[in-house]
């Protein structure tokens, strides 16, 4: 799934969020939303599920995780968005 996408689903656009990010990293904070919520796919329901992985998998899914700077869960659910995004 391509950044554009992502905005597309959430939204907003890549120069948006590109502004949002010089404003952060100014420490300009006065137009954040924070604790509002987001129009689109966050606001839906949420389901535990389990699967069984290699020793392997699971290490190089927690390096990559790391290095894009989030969370084993929130990996996982965008390789399975990108994985249905190619089936369509």
């Amino acid at each position: 799934m391509s950044d554009r996408e992502l905005c597309e689903m959430f939204g907003t656009t890549l120069e948006e969020v590109e502004a949002d990010v010089e404003r952060y990293e100014n420490e300009d904070f006065s137009d954040f939303g924070f604790g509002k919520p987001i129009d689109g796919r966050p606001t839906a329901k949420m389901r535990t599920t389990s699967l069984k992985l290699y020793d392997f998998q699971l290490k190089a899914i927690d390096r990559a995780a790391k290095k894009e700077g989030v969370s084993r869960s929130e990996f996982v659910r965008r390789a399975i968005d990108n994985e249905l995004v190619a089936l369509t």
